[in-house]
This record gives C-alpha cells, structure tokens and sequence, in this order.
C-alpha cells in the first residue's frame, strides 16, 4: 500500500521522462500502455534493468497510479495540462505531483527553498544535514536526497554556483492563472500533511521557491473545490483542505 511515508526518487528523474509522461496520461494512456517506450526514452541514460525500474516506478507514482490521497489533484493536473501545455505549465505540474505524491521530495524542496531564500544559495552539505535531521540519519535519506537535488537541476528550477557544492535559484516561472496557483496550493497543503495554512504562508512558503506567488489570493483560490477559505480576522485568511 502506497503512503505518504514513502521515501522518495530512487534515482534521478530528468524533466524529460515526466514530461513524456504527462502527456501520455493527458491522453488517455495506462502504465502498461507506456511502459516500453518510456523504458526506451530512460535506457538512452539509464541503461541497467534495475535503474530502469526505479525511474519507471517513481514515474507511474506521479503520472499514472497516484497514492489516493492525491488522485483528484492528479485528474485535475491532466485536465489543466489540456488546457495548457506550454513548458512553464508542464513545470508547474510535475512539481506539484511530485511533491504531493513523494512528500519526502516536498521535504528536500522545502530545505533547499528555505536555506536559499535566507542565504541566496544552498550548500550540498547543509541541504544533506537538514534532510538528515527530518528524516533520520541513515545513509539511504541522503543517497535519495542527493537524487532529488540532481532532479531539481535538470528541471532547471537550481543551478550549480560557481563553487562547488552550491546551489542557487534558477528559473522562475508565474502560474498561468488562478486556476493553476488554486491547484498549486492544494499541492503544498498535501505535500506538507496540513488540512489548513493561512493564506500568507502559502503566498511565502519555501517549497514553491520556483514560482512567483504574487498573484495569490482568496477569490483565484475559489476555484478549487476542494479548498476553502476562512477570514479569522481583518488582516488573515486561513486555506482549508476540505
């Protein structure tokens, strides 16, 4: 049975893969449909059995065969790729599956938002120590967490600083609409295990350090069904899973 305690990417997902992927889903495909041709897309970098089989398990996770208490986001992730299948909203919604699906990539995202909004750059060793203190020090936390960082680097959404070891933000991207940012935040608030977060610290939260949040507010926010939102007082609103 998949749970939110599953650890998360066993090897280095490329951008790539996923894409491929959400489009195949976004038209109607099953897993066994894909299987073999997503196998041929992964062995021109991963040619081992075994690799080939974690990258295609983490893949049917995200795009395929979701944990169920993220199934509607992912429905509503192929609905809106339909309406918008430009690069940025590709980006936009692998992040938000792979986060909700793997919280344990939610974590590492999280880590590397928080350091890189209170220092402008990210150490690889200070990324390792922080997950390492979240998850537990044992050596898979970081062999995964490592995998991780490598999948945010060909996302493109970090780069590597010029020393070694340092990473810093890359591309930006802005929601397409208040569709999208209303699907993104029920995606934190899965991620993160939380049935409620004020508005002000979704607009802010570090683990969408890839987005700009200007845009955020209660009436976009609406058009989610599965949100709602409670002013508490005069100056703050509270975002309910519902």
């Amino acid at each position: 049975m998949q749970s939110k305690t599953d650890i998360g990417f066993g090897k280095k997902i490329r951008a790539t893969w996923l894409n491929s992927a959400l489009e195949l889903a976004a038209a109607g495909k099953t897993f066994e449909q894909t299987k073999e041709l997503l196998a041929k897309e992964i062995a021109a970098d991963n040619p081992g059995p075994e690799a080939i089989r974690k990258i295609q398990a983490a893949i049917k996770r995200v795009w395929f065969a979701p944990p169920a208490y993220c199934q509607s986001l992912r429905d509503d992730a192929l609905r809106l790729f339909r309406q918008n299948q430009s690069h940025n909203s590709r980006l936009l919604l692998n992040w938000g599956v792979a986060i909700a699906a793997y919280p344990f990539v939610g974590s590492v995202a999280e880590t590397l938002g928080r350091l890189l909004k209170l220092q402008g750059e990210a150490k690889r060793a200070d990324v390792d120590r922080r997950v390492r203190e979240q998850q537990g020090d044992r050596d898979f936390v970081s062999r995964i967490a490592r995998y991780n960082v490598s999948s945010f680097l060909d996302w493109g959404v970090i780069a590597e600083a010029e020393k070694n070891g340092v990473y810093v933000v890359g591309r930006r991207i802005r929601p397409h609409n208040a569709e999208q940012l209303a699907w993104l935040t029920e995606a934190v608030l899965i991620s993160c295990g939380k049935t409620q977060l004020a508005l002000s610290a979704i607009s802010h939260h570090p683990i969408l350090f890839p987005f700009c949040l200007d845009s955020l507010n209660t009436s976009g926010l609406r058009s989610n069904s599965r949100l709602n939102i409670v002013r508490q007082n005069l100056h703050s609103e509270t975002v309910f899973l519902t």
